[in-house]
């Protein structure tokens, strides 16, 4: 609890402290920025497990883990600004109280299964060994000079290069990814005559977040370079020996190896095309070849950390990425456009094992590459945006992370995180099955209709043929019929807006369909072959009515109908709806209710919510509640995308207070 409470202690006194400090050297200012993001939560009983599970006739721990807990988490920022120089540092802190522990899981096992189950037991010693930690640490470091022209940064900071076919870093809060590289940055911008030159370079070791804020899992690393990061600990358990019970020890093993990264960006051009050149090289930090001559013991893999990849840019040490890019700017507001050609090598494959000889039998390399564009033209109330992409073995920079090899370990929930993120030319809701963007073709076409300033119309159509998504597997794109799906995506809606802005209603309806050209018996329960492969029908809305002054009405949802015959027999439904009553400026009350109808889970989610905004940075109790947040409820598991980034967040039942200060 001393943890959390020195961080708020910092944060309740910053009031004090944040200001701007004006000619500390006769002439120039420091300005201090202090944020705070403070939630303290408790967690019930979330729904998400059956008591027994009905394959395994046992309990599943990760299920039952996550259950009658609190939490207090913390997000901490400082920044400060003098003359040309700015300093960052974001401080990251968890306090949990009351989670399961070994005398927990014995009862809980007993009282389920009727009798004690030490092996049972060891695996839920194992599933919380690396959740729930207490802890403190700088998560985020940088400092800055910027000058006209040129800027650099030492520490932390974000990286985008073309599109997101080559590198890309960056923060979604949404899915709760938050990823850096820690190293230096240098940009220079200039102008030649009618020619712009732009150029980045940077390198250093990518810094994912190490605390899950919404499973509790901790990532633990071994790079000095990262200081003050939590390490892991050695797990103890028994094991019956006879009548007796001996102690074991697993030795300490990270869940995450260093990834190192270079990367340079060049673009130049007249104001009529800009050109640019991208490039980035990936180097893992893995010792499978050690690890491979060292043996599979405990200490082996302690002293040669080395995970076992399915994934192809995980299970090779050494990606290079390029591309070469050129954008047409805006030409008199009637037409731009991009596009951008990149190429892949994947190199140094991982090691899984010695031939006869003693030498290393490593992964292939592989090659691919990848062809984005993007095409805009505006013809007064019309709009045309037309997307296409062309992969080929082109692969997302997967982080170096043990996504299930050592079980104690490992950090399932961190497979999310990625280095790079190729445009998948389609809406943001679409939900990937597979990997279907490593191999595909296809592209969608949008058309806007403005009939007049407060009425607008739009519809798209996609089509996209993948060869990795019913076998992501298929890292050589082997285009034959057995590994081939079809997708048709397309959407209608309408934005109406009030004169004054105040109002809005805006709602689309649409649907997905995927097939494969052949039929296969998926599941017995269909009684029958058949090539559906997936199916969506949905319709999504975002609703705001002005009330009277002070009152507005918001409604934000949807509906969805699907069917995934390789996953479940039957069609299901799922949805979420938010009905807000708004309380200018400052309040709005918040009623939610979510529903699904997968079988094996709950079908009905409530949950309400108080929001408060101070509106105001006057005085001190104004800042220190910039923005103040109950919940209560209930919410349920869901797989969640933002910009192309997707995750799996946990169903969730208890009540939140959030608090946001800013200095």
């Amino acid at each position: 609890m001393a943890f959390c409470l020195a961080t708020a202690g910092v944060t309740m006194a910053s009031s004090a402290v944040a200001l701007d400090i004006k000619k500390i050297d006769g002439k120039k200012t420091l300005s201090i920025d202090i944020s705070n993001t403070s939630s303290v939560g408790y967690h019930f009983d979330n729904r998400n497990d059956k008591a027994i599970d009905a394959n395994t006739q046992t309990l599943n721990p990760a299920d039952h883990v996550d259950d009658n807990y609190g939490e207090w988490l913390n997000r901490l920022y400082v920044r400060a600004r003098y003359w040309k120089l700015s300093f960052g540092l974001r401080l990251d802190s968890a306090v949990y109280f009351n989670t399961m522990d070994r005398a927990d899981a014995q009862q809980l096992i007993v009282d389920e299964l009727g009798s004690a189950d030490l092996s049972l037991e060891n695996r839920f010693g194992r599933e919380l060994h690396s959740r729930y930690t207490s802890l403190i640490y700088p998560a985020k470091l940088w400092l800055g000079f910027k000058t006209k022209g040129f800027n650099a940064t030492l520490g932390d900071f974000y990286a985008h290069l073309g599109r997101g076919l080559v590198f890309s870093v960056r923060k979604i809060d949404e899915v709760g990814v938050d990823t850096t590289v820690r190293g230096g940055k240098l940009r220079f911008k200039q102008k030649v005559g009618g020619v712009r030159v732009e150029g980045m370079v940077f390198g250093g070791q990518v810094n994912p977040v190490r605390l899950d804020f919404p499973t509790g899992r901790v990532l633990h690393g071994n790079s000095p370079l990262f200081f003050g990061f939590p390490s892991s600990s050695d797990f103890s358990y028994y094991q019956a020996d006879g009548a007796d019970f001996v102690l074991k020890r697993d030795l300490a093993k990270p869940s995450y190896i260093e990834d190192n990264v270079v990367g340079a960006n060049f673009t130049f051009g007249p104001k009529q095309v800009q050109f640019g050149l991208n490039g980035a090289a990936l180097f893992r930090g893995g010792q499978s070849e050690e690890r491979a001559a060292c043996g599979d013991t405990d200490q082996c893999k302690t002293d040669h950390p080395s995970f076992s990849q399915s994934e192809a840019s995980r299970a090779h040490d050494r990606i290079i990425n390029t591309s070469l890019s050129a954008r047409i700017p805006p030409i008199k507001g009637i037409v731009d456009g991009y596009i951008e050609g990149a190429f892949q090598h994947q190199g140094v494959g991982q090691v899984a094992n010695l031939n006869a000889a003693g030498e290393p039998v490593r992964e292939d390399d592989l090659m691919g590459y990848a062809i984005y564009a993007n095409l805009n033209f505006h013809f007064g109330p019309v709009g045309l945006s037309l997307e296409g992409k062309h992969y080929r073995s082109f692969f997302a920079l997967g982080a170096n992370i043990d996504n299930g090899t050592e079980l104690g370990f490992a950090a399932p929930e961190y497979a999310v995180v990625s280095y790079s993120r190729p445009p998948n030319a389609e809406s943001v809701y679409t939900e990937p099955i597979g990997a279907p963007d490593v191999c595909v073709t296809g592209g969608r076409g949008k058309v806007d209709y403005k009939l007049n300033k407060h009425l607008k119309v739009y519809g798209w159509l996609g089509r996209y043929t993948s060869f990795s998504e019913y076998d992501d597997r298929n890292n050589n794109c082997e285009t034959g019929d057995e590994n081939r799906t079809d997708t048709w995506d397309a959407a209608a809606g309408a934005e109406i807006d009030t004169k004054d802005g105040s109002s809005h209603y805006w709602a689309w309806i649409g649907a997905r369909l995927t097939d494969r050209p052949v039929s296969e018996l998926i599941n017995p329960e269909l009684g029958g072959p058949t090539a559906v492969f997936y199916r969506e029908g949905y319709i999504r809305y975002d609703l705001a009515h002005k009330l009277s002054k002070k009152f507005s009405l918001s409604m934000l949802g949807y509906h969805r109908k699907r069917y995934e015959p390789v996953a479940l027999a039957k069609p299901w439904n799922e949805g979420e709806n938010l009905l807000a009553l708004n309380f200018n400026p400052h309040f709005s009350f918040i009623f939610g209710y979510e529903y699904q109808t997968r079988p094996g889970f709950p079908t009905h989610y409530f949950n309400g919510a108080i929001q408060y905004r101070s509106k105001s940075n006057k005085k001190w109790y104004h800042q220190l509640t910039d923005q103040v947040r109950f919940f209560v409820g209930q919410r349920r598991a869901a797989f969640r995308c933002v910009g192309g980034t997707c995750r799996v967040f946990p169903a969730f039942e208890g009540g939140k207070l959030e608090l946001v200060s800013r200095f």
